[in-house]
């Protein structure tokens, strides 16, 4: 396994951008390194949570700052209010997910 850490993603949203809010700049920070840690559909639910509090940017806003779609925030919304029926709760990999068994070789 690699020692390297994935690249955090800079918020490209116009105060980060302009760097006039701090509180704001380190939280936007804070989501984009939290998501730099995450597989993608745990980004993607991630994401459809900030979307759904009472003050949340819009999905556009969200886009800017995390660099996902925002069809790919309203997916995320929809997976929750679902109830993640695609995702197994006690699995990594979806049933039958990962390397398939390697042939053993006879020995010489």
């Amino acid at each position: 396994m690699s020692s390297e850490l994935p690249t955090v993603r800079q918020c490209a949203c116009p105060i980060c951008q302009a760097g006039t809010d701090t509180t704001v700049v380190q939280q936007h920070a804070h989501i984009n390194l939290l998501l730099s840690r995450l597989t993608e559909p745990q980004r993607r639910w991630y994401v459809g949570v900030l979307s759904e509090a009472p003050d949340a940017p819009s999905d556009r806003h969200l886009a800017l700052i995390t660099g996902l779609n925002p069809e790919t925030i309203r997916r995320g919304r929809a997976d929750l209010a679902a109830g993640l029926p695609d995702s197994p709760a006690l699995r990594q990999r979806q049933p039958g997910g990962g390397r398939r068994a390697a042939e053993k070789k006879p020995p010489p």
